[in-house]
């Protein structure tokens, strides 16, 4: 009797683990496309678009999605380099921006906490900006082209790593599904144990990614 039912449980966290799975890895797709559109018109000088779309960013959130850091780190550099450049409102509009993605994106707790401390002190002192004498005004443009300059873009390793975590993860529960339960309930230990070990890989690849990428 407990055959069946095992069968239909791992069957039922098979089907989870996609849907999951399916609805993450678009997340992650919009992320990068909004990140590289943010890219684009970055470079094309259009940065209030490159802010907008990096807020999109940020939004689309998913835990180790790979596009989010950087999609912070293109909002922060955003409002440094406008601040020392004396432009006041796109320095306001990319903190606003930094806000409002980390008050969207939180749940039980706020993810990106230190960015939304961050947005909040410096809206708070914006308007000081104008006294800024021209030393510290160079003084922040070079902190400000520092922080463009840094490669954050999530490596390729990683990526694949994480990937590959979701298939093995997969490929385990789908042992456990169809050989570790056989047709009249009996459970196959061999073909169990193999499944529980596939899927801890898988895990253990997901976890490692997500702390890199």
């Amino acid at each position: 009797m407990t055959g069946p039912w095992l069968r239909r449980s791992a069957m039922a966290l098979v089907l989870v683990v996609l849907t999951l799975g399916a609805l993450t890895a678009r997340v992650i797709v919009d992320g990068e496309q909004a990140l590289a559109s943010s890219d684009e018109a970055f470079d094309r000088g259009d940065v209030r678009s490159a802010t907008v779309h990096a807020r999109r960013a940020a939004v689309l959130y998913a835990p180790g999605a790979p596009h989010i850091e950087p999609a912070y780190r293109r909002l922060i550099a955003i409002a440094t380099g406008a601040e020392a450049a004396g432009q006041t409102e796109l320095a306001i509009q990319a903190w606003q921006a930094v806000r409002s993605a980390a008050l969207e994106t939180r749940h039980v707790w706020i993810p990106r906490e230190e960015e939304l401390r961050r947005a909040n002190q410096n809206l708070e002192r914006l308007q000081l900006l104008a006294g800024r004498s021209p030393e510290e005004r160079k003084a922040a443009a070079r902190a400000a082209a520092r922080e463009i300059e840094r490669d954050d873009a999530p490596q390729a390793p990683w990526i694949t790593l994480l990937a590959a975590g979701f298939l093995l993860a997969m490929a385990g529960f789908t042992v456990i599904a169809w050989r570790g339960v056989t047709p009249d309930g009996d459970l196959v230990a061999g073909a169990m144990r193999t499944g529980v070990v596939i899927v801890m890989a898988g895990v253990a690849c997901w976890i490692l990614a997500v702390l890199n990428a």
